[in-house]
């Protein structure tokens, strides 16, 4: 408590001229905002921002340099200039001292992300960092930077390249209390499943964290990985299926990433994201997490499968209705459902776009245009699709959200495609 006062009071009596570029800083994305509050008012080092972030130091140290140079363009619009003191970003006490933390890192910061909660909104969003280390390692950029892009190839031969963006693993304030500890494990065949921490929406959707080690390597395919998907090798020797995950007797469908800077060729630190093929049935029901493997060759193969305890899920992400006329939509940070039943079983949804207050959009999913930012993406039952973003969602914030899709009919030999968009507000 003491640290939070401090922290009050050093702030309230900052200079002028600090206080003029405080509320410039507050202009900049999160992504930038965040790390240069910690570093040059809160005298946080980049590695000591990279560990509370969950990114690698010379991401602390990018996002910085961007920041500043961000930093340094608004404040030219202002005819302001920056000082040779580090930006002229460092904050001092009334009596002129810098400020520094007090104590360790992880106490102080828990105390002044409290404090911080105003300062770092904008907009009227009240984002912040909070349960800092689950939403940056499960929302975060997996060691992939703001997006990748690939290349497959078609059937044709046709190479198609594909573009996926990442979140910032900052969580709206919200969300603070929306991880659980699980803190569950299941061994086999020479592996090992830890599953740490969840979070999970009235949509029976979100995701887990979790790390899969073998001291003797964990066999899985490179090039996947390098998209920042987690494919293991489970039919080869000493291999294990991808994990995957159980509500009752119910498969979850998921998709499981790799955290390339974390992991090794041993120890694999990752998320696997999911979404429950039954929310109504699903979510009375326990939930486990799996691994299966076969041994033998042959005729005499068999197959193996061990799971976790079961965990039983104590709270859940609210979600938000809108509508289009008589046409629900459900969202939340990690999910989006909507409904399209009085087009038939033949319509298809192709892309989701969320429009926010202050006019900006996120694409859920866009085909046509070779962006997947999804990890998941299921029809759960006729006209009933749910999708799980690569970003979270700022609900409180959501003017509408865009559906487009394709329906088919068809007439004897004859099919026809007709384009439809539906608006939920």
């Amino acid at each position: 408590m003491e640290d939070i006062e401090n922290l009050a009071d050093s702030l309230s009596t900052a200079q002028e001229e600090t206080k003029a570029v405080l509320s410039d800083v507050m202009r900049l994305p999160e992504r930038f905002r965040v790390p240069i509050v910690l570093y040059y008012y809160l005298g946080f080092s980049t590695s000591e921002i990279a560990e509370l972030l969950h990114v690698p130091a010379a991401t602390v140290r990018t996002r910085l340099a961007r920041g500043r140079s961000k930093l340094k363009f608004i404040l030219e619009e202002g005819d302001r200039e920056i000082q040779s003191n580090q930006a002229g970003l460092r904050v001092h006490t009334a009596a002129g001292e810098p400020l520094h933390r007090k104590g360790h890192a992880k106490p102080l910061y828990v105390a002044v992300i409290g404090c911080l909660a105003g300062v770092l909104a904008t907009g009227g969003v009240a984002y912040a960092v909070v349960n800092s280390r689950y939403f940056a390692s499960a929302w975060g950029n997996h060691g992939n930077g703001d997006s990748i892009t690939w290349t497959n190839g078609g059937s044709s031969g046709t190479k198609y390249t594909y573009t996926r963006e990442f979140g910032d693993g900052i969580a709206p304030q919200s969300l603070e209390g929306a991880v659980q500890e699980v803190n569950l494990s299941v061994e086999g065949n020479g592996y090992t499943l830890d599953i740490h921490e969840m979070a999970i929406d009235q949509n029976g959707c979100g995701a887990v964290t979790f790390t899969l080690s073998n001291p003797n390597g964990v066999n899985y395919y490179k090039p996947a990985a390098e998209t920042g998907e987690l494919v293991l090798y489970g039919e080869e020797e000493q291999g294990i299926g991808t994990p995957s995950m159980n509500f009752g007797e119910e498969w979850a469908d998921t998709r499981c990433t790799i955290d390339k800077d974390t992991s090794s060729d041993t120890v694999i630190n990752g998320t696997m994201y999911f979404a429950s093929w039954n929310r109504d049935r699903d979510l009375r029901r326990a939930v486990t997490w799996n691994i299966s493997w076969t041994e033998g060759e042959g005729e005499d193969a068999k197959p193996f499968e061990a799971s976790t305890p079961e965990f039983s899920v104590g709270a859940y992400v609210d979600t938000k209705e809108l509508r289009s006329d008589d046409s629900p939509l459900e969202i939340s940070p990690f999910s989006i459902q909507t409904h399209i039943d009085d087009l038939g079983i033949d319509a298809v949804t192709k892309k989701l776009t969320v429009t926010y207050k202050d006019g900006s959009e996120q694409i859920i999913e866009d085909d046509a245009e070779g962006a997947y930012n999804f990890y998941v993406s299921l029809t759960r039952n006729s006209g009933e699709n749910i999708s799980v973003p690569t970003k979270l969602i700022n609900v409180d914030q959501v003017v509408s959200v865009t559906l487009e899709g394709t329906r088919y009919t068809s007439t004897g030999e004859t099919e026809t495609e007709v384009p439809f968009t539906i608006v939920y507000s």
